[in-house]
C-alpha cells in the first residue's frame, strides 16, 4: 500500500503551477510572434508571386524579340528591334528595383516588429 504525504502534494503542485500572469505574457507574445510571423509569410508570398509574374513578362519580351528579329529585313530594323528590347528590358529592371526596396521594407518592418515587441515584454 502506499503512503501519500498531503503536504508533500501540496507543495508539488504550488511548485508545478504556473503563474497566471506568466501564462498571460507568454501568451501575449506567442500571439506577437504568430502575427509577425504571418505578415513575413504574406510579404514572401508577394516576393515569390511578383517573381513568377516577372519571369512571365521576361518570356513575353523574349518571344517578341526573337519574332521581331526574325523578321527583321534589314540591318536597322535588327538595330531597331534590338533598341526597343533593350529599352523595355531596362523598364523591367527599374520596377526590379523598385519591387526589391518595398518587400524589403515590408520584410524589415515585420522584423523590428518582432524585436521591438520582444524587448518591451523583456522589460527593456
Amino acid at each position: 500500500m502506499t503512503v501519500t504525504n498531503p503536504d508533500f502534494d501540496k507543495a508539488t503542485q504550488e511548485m508545478t503551477l504556473i503563474p497566471t500572469e506568466v501564462v498571460g505574457l507568454a501568451r501575449k507574445q506567442i500571439e506577437s510572434l504568430l502575427d509577425v510571423q504571418k505578415e513575413m509569410m504574406q510579404a514572401l508570398e508577394d516576393i515569390n508571386h511578383e517573381l513568377f509574374a516577372r519571369a512571365q513578362k521576361e518570356a513575353e519580351l523574349a518571344s517578341k524579340f526573337v519574332g521581331k528579329l526574325a523578321g527583321a529585313r534589314s540591318v536597322p530594323d535588327a538595330t531597331t528591334t534590338c533598341q526597343e528590347w533593350a529599352s523595355k528590358e531596362m523598364e523591367l529592371l527599374a520596377a526590379d528595383g523598385r519591387h526589391m526596396f518595398e518587400h524589403g521594407g515590408k520584410l524589415l518592418h515585420a522584423s523590428r516588429r518582432l524585436f521591438t515587441e520582444s524587448m518591451q515584454s523583456a522589460g527593456h
